[in-house]
């Protein structure tokens, strides 16, 4: 089972290890108890695979898949902490996958993003085989999962570039990100680096997408949450994109991805009418 053999991750802080100890508690469980199919690779390294759930019995027409990445500040977490979203999301019914992808300082953003294509990329060619439908994907992310997801969407050329259509997915459900971060910034090869003056925040390349947004953050976030989320939605309001927003107010960054295990969470209701909204 792919929670055994987990590399060993530093400590981050007391909140956000308590969170991690939490998620990877429950998706264990979940993991134990569900029709699963674990462990599935999209690329040679460790860190290139999915975990996917399915519905407990097999449907008679293919089903919406949600793809959904985790956080960790791009340095830290595993698709196993995301698990215990499965159970809500398969009853629907549709299919859940996780994602893990290689880790910085290891490998640069830029290798990130390719994991986060090759693995929606790998998931349009081989769902059916599983009962999904590839043309009815949606995508999520928690913290820097969520600036996955939104970079995803709105770096044009790099998805274009990696054979994707505009049409890859059908929704984008970004949780709790920061989005004024430019990650060139941070490439640990300065020869990667994007100018200052070119655009790469998610905010500085808002534009517009076939993919409607539902954006959602906690009041009770750190700062550049609380600014991120006001930020981006006014940014892609102003190009004219279709775009949601709501904030939790008594949420924090760690209880608002934690609720999307519940039934009734607002956010995961909102995935599931937009599943119900493709059919």
């Amino acid at each position: 089972m792919s929670f055994d053999d987990l590399p060993p991750q530093t400590p981050i802080n007391a909140n956000a290890d308590a969170y991690a100890e939490t998620c990877l508690r429950l998706s264990r469980a979940v993991a134990e108890n569900s029709r699963a199919v674990l462990d599935v690779t999209y690329g040679p390294d460790y860190w290139q695979k999915l975990d996917i759930y399915l519905p407990e019995e097999p449907t008679s027409e293919p089903l919406p898949v949600l793809l959904f990445f985790h956080g960790g500040n791009f340095t830290h977490g595993y698709k196993e902490w995301c698990g215990f979203m499965a159970p809500v999301i398969t009853a629907f019914p549709a299919i859940f996958v996780s994602v893990s992808y290689r880790l910085a300082p290891t490998v640069s953003y830029r290798d990130i993003m390719q994991d986060a294509f090759a693995a929606l990329t790998h998931v349009r060619e081989t769902i059916a085989e599983l009962g999904g439908d590839p043309k009815r994907i949606f995508i999520g992310g928690h913290s820097a999962g969520a600036q996955i997801v939104v970079q995803m969407a709105l770096q044009h050329e790099a998805r274009r570039a990696a054979g994707l259509p505009d049409d890859a997915f059908l929704g984008v459900l970004p949780i709790s990100g920061s989005y004024s971060r430019r990650l060139a910034d941070i490439e640990a090869d300065e020869s990667l680096r994007v100018p200052a003056d070119v655009p790469n925040s998610p905010i500085e390349i808002a534009s517009k997408t076939s993919a409607p947004f539902f954006i959602t953050w906690g009041g009770k976030e750190k700062e550049q949450v609380l600014r991120d989320g006001p930020a981006l939605v006014a940014a892609l309001k102003a190009v004219g994109q279709p775009v949601e927003h709501h904030v939790f107010p008594d949420d924090d960054h760690f209880s608002i991805h934690l609720n999307t295990g519940n039934a009734d969470d607002l956010w995961t209701l909102k995935v599931r009418e937009w599943m119900d909204r493709s059919r």
